[in-house]
Formats: structure tokens, C-alpha cells, sequence
């Protein structure tokens, strides 16, 4: 939010008004219609616009039209149709609408989407939508403490408007229809953050659920809720959930959090010729997650795919400590050449990649080796063929090269037919995206345990290097993972926020 952008805001919001809000409203009559946590988001509209291209050697009037489209474009239209061979230096004008964030008097609109989840410590937005022209609407937070023999806070809850402490939040009533307020979820006082921080630990889940309470005060019109209780989000699958971690350990990552991440690591790193560019590069890779156009941030439908997908990995590996996401984020960022690929699409190998160019690195953490797919192969598949291997070997004999040489291998289930198989695969970890953060997990913990045991030692320079061999065997692109897991530790405020150091 900028400078000048105010903490309150009774501009009405047309996309919440569709949230069953009586119309028109009545006169002597004060009607609450909705309490609820949000976030504040731009409004946008759709905007006309025009441009004349100038051909430089000639096309077809359609491959004109193709170089606008890109996100937040609709309905590209030109005066000349679409088979029309244009010749050098003519021109055509294209027209089209434009996604673009509203404006009113110089400033920048904003409407407010209800959220159902947040961090202690973080910032929300306190949404009422209430009708009348008379009275002051008092709101209180309070826990529920559900089937915890306790609460974590005692009711109301406290929270900061600004810089000050405060247990209720105050709207005057004056016909607007939607009413917010911006707070941070915290007490003001350190010591009484660092006693919640306490209280959540103690749960197994680390939260607490909350919910609303209202009145309205100072009018003589007659005064509705929803019922008897004056309760907002108190009813099952309605409370607000909040984390009582104020770190990244034991929760998810969020998509703003992921994205604020991204360009961290690339402003950081001086990347600007592909600032956001994500995923969308190699001769394999994930359509699903690949943005070509526009910025990453306008592409949050992507981004919470990969956020999800991570998370779920994350859970699965018991990667849930901030050492443990820190290091991992880092040696990511590294291997997939800063959120880029997942294929390593070399055309010819080194010659120490067993298995040559099938077998070259794939997934968020380059899973490299007919070796290592064979046993994430055996991970995913419950066979004995990484059995096998082991025991007819030779030396460091690569899977391709046992089954060549090993009679005894092709004896048991070996076979190049199946190799072929694994070929087809291996794949799936650059394609897929569970695969490829699966795959990614499973190296990190339970083929390589040595990397989780690194990780848990810390995050200086010493321990980089340690999980850097774990993963790579070796010290490559040591400097750039010691940087990313640095960045990584400087946007985690590691250092003052992790309740696990």
C-alpha cells in the first residue's frame, strides 16, 4: 500500500454487493449484513485501445494480430481482415480491450475478496457490509476455542490499527454500504506476541479459529442481524483460521509470499532480461505452470500450482522446519536455473552421465543417472528392479551398463525392455508436476538422508556446502547456492522470526 493510500476505506464495492446485500436501503433501519476478513485487490475494468503497425517486410494481417495477444488482452480486432497479405511499410489498426485497474480522482480503486486464513503478525483486512445512514457498527474479535481445553487469547482478541493497540474496531454508519479497516494481527507489545507464540505451540496444529462479534450503537433506527447472536463466522467451516507461527514453520506457503520470494531471488541475482520468466523454458517442461506472457504476478493461477503442489511435498517429506524449506528453496532455485526448467535439454552429455542423454537432470532438484530413476521408479512403482541393480552391479556400473553386461540382471527382470520403459519414465519428473516435486522430496530425504541431515545443521556457509555434496556429489555452482539460500534466509527473516533456530 503506498503512502497516501488510506488505512480506512467506505468505498462501496460492486463485486461484494453481490453477497446477497439487500437493495435499495430502507430509511430508519440499520442492517448488518456481513462481517469477514479480506485482502485488498485491485478493481479492474476493461479498457478500449488502439495502435497502428507499420509491417516492416509484409504478412499476413492474422500474424499481426498474433503479436498482441497477451494477458489481460481481449477481443484484438484490425480494419483489414484477417487473410489480407500485407505489404512492407503498410499499416493496419488494431484495436482491443485492456484489463486495467480502475481509477477515481487520480487514485487507484480497490475492492476488498473475503479470505479464510492468515498469519499471526500479518496484515487483513476487516470488511463489514452493512446498511442505514445513522450509528456507529463496533466489531470485536473473538477465539473459539473448539475442543482446545483453552484459548490462546483472551477475548476479544487485540490487534493493531496503525500503531495502536486496540480490541474493537469502530465504523460510523453513514449509508456507504461497505465499510473496511486495515489491522495487523498482533498485541503491540513484543513480550505479549512472544506469550501467543507460546500458547499456539502447544496445540497440535499451531492455530486458532476466529470469529466476530457486533452491536451498533448511537441510533434510534431499528437495528437487524442476520440472528440473535449479533455472530459473524462463528459456524462451522466458516471461522477464520489463523497460524500461530510467525515463521514458515509447520504451514504452507502462500502465493503472495511465493511470488514475493521469486523476485527476491531475481532482483537480488540482477535478473533482469527475464525478471518473469517462470518454467517456461527446455525441450520438456510443465504447460501447467509455464507463464510465456505478462508478469508473474499476474499470473497467480500458475504460481498457486506450484505453491500447492510444493506445500503438499513439503508435508509429505517432512520438509516443515524454515532451515529445512530455506535449504531446499535455495538448492531449487539452483538446479531448475532460477525457476525456469525442469529439463536439463542438453543434446549430448558429460561422459559420466550414466545412461547418456536420457537419464540428464529433470524435476525441481535435476534427478540425474539412469541409477537414481531407477529408484525413484521403484519409489513410485514398489518393484525389485533397484534390487536387482544393486546386487549384479559392477562397481559403479550405470543401470544401462548392467543390463548389458550382467546375464544375471536380464535374469531377474533387467531387461532392455524395460530400460526402454524407464526412458518413457523419466519423463514424468520433468512433465508432471506432482513428479516433479515428488521426486525432488523423495531425493532429499529418503534416497539421500544425509541432505536432511545437512539441512538441519544450519544455514551458513559451511552447511550449504554440506547439503550441496549430499545433492550434487560435489561443490558445483557452490557460490550461486550459497547466495540463493542466503536471499532465501534474508526474506524468511530467518534470523528474527524462526520460533525453531
Amino acid at each position: 500500500m503506498s503512502d497516501g493510500q488510506e488505512k480506512d476505506s467506505y468505498t462501496a464495492n460492486p463485486n461484494q454487493r453481490t453477497f446477497d446485500m439487500p437493495t435499495p436501503q430502507k430509511d430508519h433501519e440499520v442492517n448488518v449484513v456481513k462481517i469477514y476478513f479480506a485482502k485488498q485487490v485491485p478493481k479492474m475494468k476493461w479498457e478500449p485501445k488502439e495502435e497502428t503497425y507499420t509491417v516492416q517486410k509484409g504478412g499476413l494481417v492474422s500474424d499481426v494480430k498474433k503479436k498482441y495477444e497477451q494477458k489481460g488482452r481481449r477481443n484484438i480486432q484490425a480494419d483489414k481482415g484477417d487473410s489480407v497479405q500485407l505489404k512492407a511499410k503498410e499499416s493496419v489498426k488494431i484495436t482491443w480491450e485492456e484489463e486495467v485497474q480502475e481509477m477515481k480522482d487520480g487514485k487507484p480503486v480497490f475492492e476488498y475478496e473475503k479470505i479464510d486464513k492468515a498469519i499471526i503478525k500479518k496484515k487483513v483486512w476487516v470488511v463489514a457490509e452493512c446498511q442505514g445512514f445513522t450509528g456507529k457498527l463496533s466489531v470485536e474479535i473473538h477465539e473459539n476455542k473448539l475442543t482446545n481445553p483453552e484459548n490462546v487469547y483472551d477475548n476479544p482478541v487485540k490487534f493493531l490499527e496503525g500503531e495502536t493497540e486496540k480490541s474493537n474496531i469502530e465504523f460510523p454508519i453513514n449509508g456507504a454500504l461497505i465499510y473496511a479497516k486495515e489491522i495487523t494481527l498482533r498485541p503491540k507489545s513484543d513480550q505479549d506476541v512472544k506469550k501467543l507464540i507460546e500458547k499456539f505451540t502447544k496445540r497440535e496444529n499451531i492455530n486458532a479459529f476466529l470469529y466476530f462479534k457486533a452491536e451498533v450503537k448511537e441510533t434510534q433506527d431499528t437495528i437487524i442481524f442476520p440472528d440473535d447472536t449479533h455472530e459473524f463466522l462463528n459456524k462451522d467451516g466458516q471461522r477464520f483460521e489463523i497460524s500461530g507461527t510467525p515463521c514458515y514453520c509447520n504451514r504452507d506457503i502462500t502465493v503472495d509470499e511465493m511470488i514475493e520470494l521469486i523476485y527476491h531471488l531475481r532482483d537480488k541475482q540482477n535478473y533482469k532480461s527475464k525478471r518473469d520468466a517462470f518454467f517456461n523454458e527446455g525441450k520438456e517442461k510443465i504447460a501447467s505452470i509455464g507463464i510465456t506472457s505478462g508478469k508473474i504476478s499476474e499470473n497467480r493461477d500458475k504460481v498457486k500450482l506450484f505453491t500447492d503442489e510444493m506445500n503438499a511435498m513439503f508435508k509429505k517429506f517432512s520438509i516443515k522446519t524454515c532451515r529445512r524449506k530455506i535449504h531446499f528453496l535455495g538448492q531449487m532455485y539452483l538446479e531448475t536455473i532460477s525457476f525456469t526448467h525442469t529439463y536439463e535439454s542438453r543434446d549430448s552429455v558429460p561422459d559420466n552421465y550414466k545412461g547418456g542423454v536420457p537419464f540428464q537432470g529433470r524435476g525441481m532438484k535435476q534427478i540425474t543417472h539412469d541409477y537414481n530413476y531407477l529408484a525413484y521408479y521403484v519409489y513410485i512403482n514398489k518393484t525389485a528392479h533397484y534390487d536387482t541393480y544393486i546386487k549384479y552391479r559392477s562397481g559403479y556400473e550405470g543401470v544401462g551398463e548392467c543390463i548389458k553386461n550382467r546375464p544375471k540382471a536380464r535374469e531377474n527382470g533387467l531387461t532392455e525392455t524395460f530400460y526402454e520403459e524407464l526412458k518413457t519414465f523419466a519423463k514424468n519428473i520433468s512433465e508432471n508436476l506432482f513428479h516433479a516435486f515428488n521426486s525432488a522430496g523423495w531425493f532429499s530425504t529418503i534416497h539421500k538422508t544425509e541432505t536432511i541431515a545437512a539441512m538441519d545443521n544450519g544455514l551458513e556457509d559451511s552447511d550449504v556446502e554440506k547439503v550441496t555434496q549430499a545433492i550434487n556429489g560435489g561443490q558445483t555452482n557452490i557460490a550461486e547456492r550459497k547466495n540463493y539460500t542466503k536471499w532465501t534466509r534474508e526474506l524468511f527473516k530467518y534470523d528474527k522470526e524462526c520460533v525453531n533456530k
